[in-house]
């Protein structure tokens, strides 16, 4: 293919080699008149592609009959937006679908992915769109293909094990939205040419499969539960997604950024999800879900899902330390992601890269945007701007880094595109660096080093002076070794409020190193000394006494206490690997479990001869749900079963007044409510007592009457209160000695 077009692009291209052997491949694949015929703009966009990504030529000879849908000067002067890309796969969806030929419409999606990735990149190359408008499109592309696969593997589903449905509050039966949640790049709408697909699952409520539509009375006992339902379909869009195939992958898929990642469930209820983060969530989390949009399933539960975290990702008011929490998250990406000597060539991840500019923002975003809902959005650029708006960046830094953005997501979609790998990192060599420097618009190498440096310099400046030193905020705070630096250690106990700082430091050695017949691991050490440097921050120290009494400030009374109360439980739970481990990625439970062995000497005997007690209450869940005597007597009631019924009714009591205590330290009851709830649960109890009796002596009816008397008749019972009660029974009961054989037995 010799025509002056071809000639002047090759020539005029990024890389005249590589453009000219990939001329020649496609020139034998049966489109001569179609390149011959090639006008200079498309001859030379095609050079540009050619240049840039031998894996889009590969995908050229492979499939050379969608050159003409590509290379089309009309269709790649402008954006396709999500309706247009629905309609063309609505053309073949449907009636794919009617024929069930699922795996037909699925190599289709998987063709159509490919295809029009690659018109995206040669609009790109061609300078048709910014880097923001390529994003879009290549996010409304995986929006589509989710979406597709969604509908296919839900038809597949529901046509083998039936439809999922649950019972709304008068009882009838509705079906069961599900939804697919966007996030990180695709939730945010940035997605680049090899992104993961980070995705969680929702489904509406629990309930039950049923082949038919139900009706009042049907039956759910023997049917398939919702979650069992929601699981598999998660299963099969995950697998369908990452699927490798002929026609080559739709995407990456990435479901790690759920409630506890790979160990949690692969899809929740929306009320679990509400738990979870209620009760757990972590800084990462809110910044996470800043990202979070709906892309496949049910439109509806998306904006409810979205309306639920909203108080979590925007919170009205967020403690300034979570500055440092995102600074920290930073220096571990560097440390523990990039690969040693990439620091400075890791676009995405190193110093001055894109994600400093998305902790910008997103930094702005967690500690204003609940008070500032014009801050409120998914993506970087528009949040820029709208810090502007509010005087919280000046106009000049936001359009530098908004400039330094455009340019490092160009750069990236330019390391990427080549041979469609996931990296961020700048090539070692020369000659790849000078290529990608040509594809940037820079003649020569040192120009690009020259842009490149200038932008990445003023995005660490500007990222240092808002995370200036706080990713080392409290490093250094604690002594390096407990022998050599024992009077540093008691110095620093005796100013957080230990009355016995030689006996305490004596504690917290275990606590590290383990009571010296047991091997502990540097990294179970590591843990330890984190959760060190927690316990201290809830100490009495000089900085916090003139905040102690504030409602909103929790600081323990009695810290020897304390370490004292730890150093028991962590004995009696014995997996100190494993606790450690709990307590780091949940600080929430170790900080309530502390508040509570400062609290109450009662419940902390308890939690330390029961050591799973709390953990299975605050993990659960259960901690937020409100109870009266007519619940707990219901809860009770599911034991019925147990042929211990003294250890069931004991184990529960024991249960139940933990969640009590556990509620009442986190300000979730006052006193006057605990009062009330505690006898609630005393009357429950009685009850429960009262019908296991009357069942065990075969009687139709209890046969007398049990009256409270004291706190219980006042309902003013306390953690250690008895109940005083009467047995009164009927004036016409003859058999009064059988009858006192069965208080007894209540009692």
């Amino acid at each position: 293919m010799d025509t002056a077009a071809w000639r002047k692009a090759i020539k005029y291209c990024a890389d005249p080699d590589r453009a000219r052997l990939a001329l020649e491949r496609l020139s034998r694949c049966g489109i001569e008149a179609e390149l011959e015929s090639a006008s200079p703009t498309i001859a030379g966009f095609a050079a540009a592609l050619f240049a840039a990504s031998e894996a889009g030529t590969d995908l050229l000879v492979a499939h050379p009959d969608c050159w003409a849908a590509i290379f089309d000067e009309e269709r790649l002067e402008f954006p396709r937006h999500e309706q247009g890309l629905r309609r063309d796969v609505g053309e073949w969806l449907e009636p794919a679908l009617k024929a069930l030929d699922y795996a037909g419409a699925l190599r289709r999606l998987r063709e159509f992915k490919q295809r029009d990735q690659l018109r995206i990149a040669v609009r790109d190359l061609a300078r048709k769109g910014d880097a923001a408008e390529i994003t879009r499109e290549l996010s409304n592309l995986a929006d589509i293909c989710l979406a597709t696969v969604f509908q296919i593997c839900w038809r597949q589903l529901t046509e083998r094990l039936g439809t999922p449905y649950h019972q709304d509050v008068e009882g009838d039966w509705t079906a069961t939205p599900f939804t697919v949640i966007g996030l990180g790049k695709l939730g945010g709408q940035e997605l680049n040419y090899s992104s993961d697909v980070d995705v969680m699952f929702l489904y509406g409520e629990e309930g039950t499969v049923f082949r038919e539509p139900p009706g009042r009375k049907s039956d759910p006992d023997r049917s398939m539960t919702n979650h069992t339902f929601f699981k598999r379909l998660a299963e099969t869009i995950v697998a369908e997604v990452a699927r490798p195939a002929a026609e080559g992958q739709l995407f990456r898929i990435d479901v790690r950024l759920r409630p506890e990642g790979d160990a949690g469930p692969l899809v929740r209820s929306l009320a679990s999800y509400e738990n979870y983060y209620a009760q757990w969530g972590q800084v990462w989390e809110r910044m996470m879900l800043i990202k979070a949009r709906g892309v496949a399933g049910d439109v509806e539960l998306a904006h409810e899902f979205l309306e639920m975290i909203n108080p979590f990702r925007y919170p009205r008011s967020l403690n300034e330390g979570v500055v440092r929490e995102i600074a920290a998250m930073k220096e571990r990406i560097e440390v523990e992601v990039v690969k040693a000597g990439e620091l400075e060539r890791n676009v995405k991840l190193g110093r001055g890269g894109i994600r400093e500019i998305e902790f910008i923002a997103q930094m702005h975003q967690l500690l204003h945007a609940g008070r500032l809902p014009f801050l409120q959005g998914t993506q970087t650029l528009p949040t820029l701007r709208n810090l502007v708006r509010y005087y919280l960046l000046p106009g000049a830094e936001a359009e530098a880094l908004a400039a330094a953005y455009l340019f490092l997501r160009d750069t990236e979609h330019r390391i990427q595109m080549d041979q469609h790998r996931q990296s961020h990192t700048l090539p070692a060599s020369k000659a790849a660096r000078e290529r990608i420097a040509r594809l940037m618009g820079c003649p020569a190498l040192a120009q690009f080093d020259k842009r490149l440096k200038a932008h990445t310099s003023f995005v660490h400046r500007t990222y240092k002076r808002f995370f200036r030193g706080e990713s080392r905020a409290g490093e250094g705070q604690l002594p390096a070794d407990f022998q050599e630096a024992r009077s540093a250690w008691e110095q620093l106990l005796g100013e957080h409020g230990f009355r016995e700082p030689t006996q305490a430091v004596r504690l917290l050695q275990g606590f590290v190193h383990g009571p010296g017949f047991v091997h502990v691991s540097p990294h179970t050490e590591r843990l330890a000394r984190g959760l060190i440097g927690r316990f201290l921050a809830l100490c009495p120290s000089t900085a916090l006494l003139g905040r102690i009494g504030k409602p909103d400030v929790r600081v323990l009374s009695d810290p020897d206490r304390v370490i004292t109360r730890i150093d028991a439980f962590v004995t009696a739970y014995g997996t100190r690997a494993g606790l450690f481990e709990t307590w780091t990625r949940n600080p929430k439970l170790f900080e309530l479990l502390l508040l509570l062995f400062d609290r109450s000497e009662f419940l902390a005997e308890t939690a330390i001869r029961h050591p799973d007690l709390v953990d299975d209450l605050v993990l659960s869940g259960w901690l937020r749900r409100r109870k009266d005597a007519g619940i707990i007597l219901e809860e009770l009631r599911r034991g019925m079963t147990d042929k211990d019924q003294h250890r069931w009714l004991r184990r529960y009591h024991r249960s139940e007044q933990m969640r009590i205590g556990l509620r009442e330290i986190l300000g979730l009851m006052n006193h006057d409510e605990v009062m009330e709830v505690l006898s609630a649960l005393g009357e429950a109890c009685l009850q429960y007592g009262l019908e296991t009796v009357t069942r065990r002596h075969r009687l139709k009816s209890a046969p007398f009457a049990v009256i409270g008397l004291g706190k219980l008749g006042g309902r003013e019972l306390n953690y250690g209160s008895d109940l005083d009660v009467l047995f009164v029974a009927p004036a016409k009961s003859r058999r009064l000695p059988r009858l006192q054989k069965i208080a007894a037995d209540l009692i």
